[in-house]
């Protein structure tokens, strides 16, 4: 049996998903919930680190479905602080919005999924199984954003990468410096490219001289800052 929790603030909407996902024998729905502060406060009171008064569920549910635009606090602050503190809980985002910018943000605060509003009934319990049982429901638009946006961050990344300085290093020099980064011994090193131990400290002072840094710590960052690998 899956405890489902729904967290909507149209009355409408939250008491015809009651209805429709109660009627799967499945599901059972511990409890509905205007806000995102109200449900929250049932969870600390279900897993006792609060008291509070009212109506709240007393069972921590398995499943949520976190309406993303919400009075008070949204669905996305919400879902960060679920995780933070209920990371079993699957929170799956349910909106009318395909907003590129609330998808990104859903997922980067721990969202296990994001639905819209219009999915069929029959298709909604499916996904919400789905999520139950380790699955990431999305519809295909969302997935489609997705794709574009992971597209559009390699194409930003190739891009600093051609830009960036390349500080006439050599092939073999661009070779040390990601062992380096890699966390390779001079040793290792060494034996990496049967070349000697003086030779790779050669290397090295070339990669630091070329960079101007004086200390590993300086390198690594200005590595990793300029992308150099």
């Amino acid at each position: 049996m899956i405890r489902l929790a729904i967290v909507e603030d149209i009355s409408e909407v939250r008491e015809g998903l009651k209805y429709l996902l109660s009627m799967d024998k499945q599901i059972t729905v511990t409890g509905v919930y205007k806000r995102a502060e109200d449900f929250i406060e049932g969870l600390g009171k279900a897993s006792g680190e609060q008291h509070a008064k009212g109506y709240f569920s007393e069972v921590i549910p398995d499943v949520v479905l976190m309406d993303i635009k919400l009075p008070g606090m949204d669905g996305i602050e919400a879902t960060r602080l679920i995780k933070e503190k209920f990371p079993d809980i699957t929170v799956l985002i349910l909106t009318i919005f395909e907003d590129e910018d609330l998808i990104l943000d859903s997922i980067e605060a721990g969202a296990d999924g994001y639905i819209l509003k219009n999915t069929k009934p029959g298709l909604l319990t499916e996904q919400i199984k789905s999520a139950f049982n380790g699955g990431s429901p999305i519809s295909p638009m969302v997935a489609r954003r997705i794709l574009s946006e992971i597209r559009r961050e390699k194409q930003v990344k190739s891009k600093r990468r051609e830009d960036a300085r390349d500080y006439n290093l050599t092939p073999r020099e661009r070779e040390i410096l990601k062992d380096i980064v890699d966390g390779f011994t001079y040793r290792e090193i060494a034996e990496r490219h049967y070349i000697a131990g003086s030779t790779v400290k050669k290397h090295i002072l070339h990669i630091y001289q070329k960079l101007k840094v004086t200390s590993k710590a300086e390198f690594v960052k200005k590595v990793i800052e300029e992308d150099l690998i």
